[in-house]
């Protein structure tokens, strides 16, 4: 809600602001030693696993996802979240919601 509110307020300035919702991606903090290796390795396969892809995201994907809204071709969107997660969202609306 946040990110349409603000992407109304400044509209008439020319501005869009869109959110980047991101699942499990492998940046620093995903791939770090945590203190329970296993416990840590068992929730990583679990997230890999329930993705549609199969895998983890990489920081490329959300780079091209920002890359994509930052071009004169999407000058017209505004006020959304992208979703950055192998359809992650989907699966976990599915059992959560």
């Amino acid at each position: 809600m946040f990110t349409k509110c603000v992407a109304l307020e400044l509209a008439p300035n020319g501005i869009r602001v869109n959110g980047i919702n991101l699942g499990y991606v492998k940046t620093g903090e995903a791939v770090r030693p945590h203190p329970n290796k296993t416990k840590a390795d068992e929730l990583k396969e679990k997230l890999q696993n329930m993705c549609p892809f199969g895998r983890a995201g990489e920081p490329m994907d959300v780079t091209k996802a920002v890359l994509y809204l930052s071009f004169d071709d999407t000058s017209f969107v505004t006020g959304h979240n992208f979703a950055v997660d192998g359809g992650l969202q989907h699966v976990l609306s599915g059992i959560i919601g």
